[in-house]
């Protein structure tokens, strides 16, 4: 599969995870770069010096949780929140009220397989390209 999808961004505060998924990531052979970030300040500077066609956001980080950036992604316009997937934990009703309020619309629960996780990037991948081809 050729794709111009290029750059990811993964931002979870667990350096174990953070590896985790980088692994995944550089393993389907579809992107340029994976970057990671530990906290949501962390984040948020790389979002405002980078493009990324994938961003994994976990909700529970320090200094700016993932809504926070997610907010952020929401109204910069250099930004997508399509290309985000939410990753926690813990997805009470009232998180996810909010993330789907902001805009969020992708969801992954911890823990998760790496299959779980490549299926979840192929979905993303295949509806990307085909937003693409519409434009």
């Amino acid at each position: 599969m050729t794709t111009e999808l290029e750059d990811v961004l993964i931002v979870d505060d667990d350096e174990d995870i953070c590896e985790i998924l980088t692994e995944y990531v550089k393993g389907m052979g579809l992107f340029r770069n994976v970057v990671s970030a530990t906290d949501g300040s962390i984040a948020i500077d790389k979002l405002r010096n980078q493009q990324f066609s994938l961003i994994l956001l976990d909700l529970n980080l320090p200094r700016k949780n993932g809504l926070e950036v997610l907010e952020y992604i929401s109204a910069e316009k250099d930004h997508t929140l399509n290309s985000v997937i939410m990753i926690s934990g813990e997805f009470d009703e009232s998180t996810i009220k909010k993330a789907v309020e902001i805009g969020g619309r992708c969801f992954l629960a911890k823990p998760f397989s790496k299959d779980l996780v490549v299926d979840k990037i192929k979905k993303h991948v295949v509806e990307k390209l085909s937003e693409k081809k519409a434009s």
